[in-house]
């Protein structure tokens, strides 16, 4: 696991904790899903690296 220092807009840290508590997730697991997430849809830019 690797510990990452962001800076973010309150309001965007706001609706994020918001989310998470309605989810019953801690925020830290909120933007995992979220990075998780964003990774699977930008995968076609790191299959053009590969190759």
């Amino acid at each position: 696991m690797k510990k990452v220092h962001i800076q973010i807009l309150e309001t965007v840290h706001t609706r994020a904790k918001v989310i998470s508590v309605l989810k019953e997730i801690t925020l830290n697991e909120y933007f995992e899903q979220a990075i998780a997430e964003a990774i699977k849809k930008d995968k076609d830019i790191l299959d053009k690296l590969r190759q």
